[in-house]
C-alpha cells in the first residue's frame, strides 16, 4: 500500500506536469492547455468515482486494488490527452474557415 501510494504522488504530478508542457508548446496557450489537463483530470476522478460505485454498490466487492488509480490515470492520461487536442485541433480549423 505504502508503493502504490507513493508511486501515485510521484508519478501523476510528473506526468500532469509533462502534458501540460506539452499542451502549451503545441497550443500555445495557457488557457486551453490548463483547460485541457483540467479535463483529463476530471475525467480520472469522474472514472474512479463511477468504478467505486459499480464495484462497491452493484456488485458488493468492497476492496480495490491498490494500483488501480495510478493505471487508471495512465490510461485517461493517454486516451483523454489525444482526444482532448483532436477535438481543440478541429475546433480551431472551423474557426478559421
Amino acid at each position: 500500500r505504502d508503493t502504490a501510494a507513493h508511486d501515485r504522488q510521484l508519478v501523476i504530478p510528473i506526468v500532469l506536469a509533462i502534458v501540460l508542457a506539452m499542451l502549451l508548446i503545441l497550443l500555445r496557450s495557457v488557457v486551453a492547455a490548463v483547460l485541457l489537463a483540467a479535463s483529463t483530470v476530471l475525467s480520472y476522478l469522474s472514472a474512479l468515482g463511477v468504478g467505486w460505485l459499480l464495484f462497491d454498490h452493484v456488485i458488493g466487492w468492497t476492496a480495490m486494488d491498490v494500483s488501480t488509480p495510478l493505471l487508471a490515470f495512465i490510461f485517461l492520461v493517454a486516451l483523454g490527452v489525444d482526444y482532448n487536442i483532436f477535438l481543440t485541433a478541429r475546433a480551431r480549423e472551423e474557426m478559421r474557415a
